[in-house]
């Protein structure tokens, strides 16, 4: 499937949004926004949420059309039932990848369908999805933890990780063996981006 992407804005993001951003204690939103400015994080942040005007000390906007320009990454934190809907305007707006850290898929029943719906509308805007039900992505070279659980700053390296399972990717970053990574991906239910995917396009870049 990655012929199609590119998926260099999920790797590499000039500017990143965050659907679902808030204050609340280790929420998935709060945790991305916090793991940005720690790790020096430098191209532009926004947070998206409809009844907040700050999280984090990021300015927020009701939604995505709010914002000045469409981000490179969307990072989306919010009940899965809204998910479809904020992918289908992301791609209308031109973003260049999305990552859903949102559970609620295909890891259970009821979430099938959602996910097929997710699956059809990020194909039709044409937009890269990591997940959902994933911890995202870490692209280490580029100070960008778009992950959901709170993660340390790492110093760039050599290795790079792609991880179906979340629990086994943060086990890995918690690892005192001094493996350092260039890029983690936690590839979650995989609706869009399948692990091979990730592989093709790592294994282009230096």
């Amino acid at each position: 499937m990655s012929g199609a992407f590119d998926l260099t804005p999920l790797l590499e993001p000039r500017s990143v949004a965050v659907v679902g951003a808030s204050e609340r204690p280790d929420s998935y939103g709060g945790n991305v926004l916090d793991n940005l400015r720690r790790a020096g994080y430098e191209g532009a942040v926004h947070g998206v949420n409809p009844g907040r005007a700050a999280a984090r000390g990021y300015p927020c906007v009701p939604s995505l059309s709010d914002l000045p320009e469409a981000p490179d990454a969307v990072v989306v934190a919010i009940p899965a039932p809204g998910v479809p809907a904020v992918i289908s305007e992301a791609g209308e707006l031109g973003c260049g990848g999305a990552v859903v850290v949102s559970a609620g898929f295909a890891e259970v029943a009821e979430g099938r369908v959602l996910q097929a719906d997710l699956r059809e509308v990020a194909v039709a805007a044409g937009i890269p999805v990591c997940g959902p039900n994933g911890n995202g992505v870490i692209a280490a070279h580029a100070r960008s933890p778009l992950w959901g659980d709170s993660v340390a700053p790492l110093e760039p390296g050599p290795v790079a990780m792609i991880s179906q399972s979340g629990n086994v990717a943060v086990n890995a970053l918690g690892s005192r063996r001094g493996l350092r990574f260039h890029t983690v991906v936690s590839s979650g239910n995989q609706a869009v981006l399948e692990a091979s995917d990730w592989l093709e396009a790592i294994a282009r870049r230096d």
